[in-house]
């Protein structure tokens, strides 16, 4: 398990440098570069991995530590703002909760964090159409971060779990259950993704094993020749993203590096990854969000590798007292 240990500790050092890159050029806390990365870095200190506690601590703060910060961050609608005349006006920012779901990775919050988090659940429920869904604007589309409206669902949801414990409000309870149900009976495309944060939805409900064995035999089976996963049925590639994010949520559900079909996807990552600690990947839209081929490479790059981190980190802990 060396060679996995040594991919981490290369993709840390990416993942690290590229977000906060990324985060002091064009000062917007994007889903690629900010919460996916944030949220890899600290697991991967809770498996034992060496990482800059400094960063991550004070990156969290400069986004989450105040109502201030979170307005700054360019995810959170500002009130001073004019209104938003477009479309999109009446949607989600998906960098919330994003960054709500890593910020819950964290094995504290302080005060200012906890309070900003408040705020993006308040949006959240703000923002929640009748039926229980939130808009989604296909013209935006980026995927496979902004993938569908379903896996922008289970996002959102995912991030309102994470603010709905006892005590929370009323509002925020209704619009979590609401969600779930629409999320339930939403038809779906047939997307990797969406049968990825299925499981996670299901493993963080606390659905029992049973109900949740066919969503696992289901990702086992979509196993491609090399060992890795797809971001898209059809395609044979497969790649850092996909990969590294079945394998995280297996690990969840209680697979081990030790069982072949997840030694396999471990395998792949490390054969695959480039000497930078990243991975290669191909773009899946343009900047209209149609399919084709960005020239920006770096947040499906950072993204992907963020995924893989998730992934190795979990089912290869650095050390013995990691949990």
């Amino acid at each position: 398990m060396v060679q996995v240990q040594q991919a981490v500790d290369r993709a840390i050092k990416y993942v690290q440098a590229e977000s906060a890159d990324w985060l002091k050029t064009r000062k917007c806390a994007a889903c690629h570069h900010a919460p996916l990365p944030l949220w890899a870095l600290s697991e991967a200190e809770r498996q034992g991995y060496a990482i800059d506690k400094d960063f991550l601590a004070g990156t969290f703060e400069s986004l989450l530590g105040s109502k201030d910060k979170l307005l700054s961050s360019k995810i959170f609608p500002n009130p001073a703002d004019p209104p938003d005349p477009r479309p999109q006006g009446r949607g989600l920012n998906m960098g919330l909760p994003m960054l709500a779901v890593a910020a819950r990775s964290l094995p504290s919050l302080n005060e200012g964090q906890k309070q900003s988090l408040k705020l993006v659940a308040e949006e959240i429920v703000k923002k929640q159409q009748a039926d229980g869904s939130w808009e989604f604007f296909a013209t935006l589309r980026r995927p496979p971060i902004n993938e569908s409206q379903t896996t922008d669902a289970a996002w959102i949801i995912l991030a309102l779990q994470g603010e709905t414990g006892e005590g929370a409000p009323k509002a925020q309870r209704e619009a979590l259950s609401k969600a779930m149900a629409w999320l339930d009976t939403a038809k779906r495309r047939d997307l990797h993704q969406d049968k990825v944060l299925r499981l996670l939805l299901g493993l963080r409900s606390g659905k029992p094993r049973e109900a949740l064995q066919p969503t696992i035999d289901e990702l086992l089976a979509l196993q491609r020749a090399d060992g890795g996963w797809s971001q898209t049925v059809p395609d044979p590639r497969s790649d850092a993203f996909a990969t590294g994010q079945t394998l995280y949520v297996l690990a969840l559900a209680g697979l081990t590096a030790e069982q072949p079909a997840i030694k396999r996807g471990v395998d792949f990552l490390v054969a695959t990854q480039k000497p930078d600690g990243s991975w290669p990947m191909l773009s899946r839209s343009t900047p209209d969000g149609s399919p084709g081929s960005a020239k920006l490479l770096t947040p499906i790059t950072c993204a992907a590798s963020s995924w893989a981190t998730l992934g190795l980190a979990r089912l290869v802990p650095k050390s013995a007292s990691a949990k």
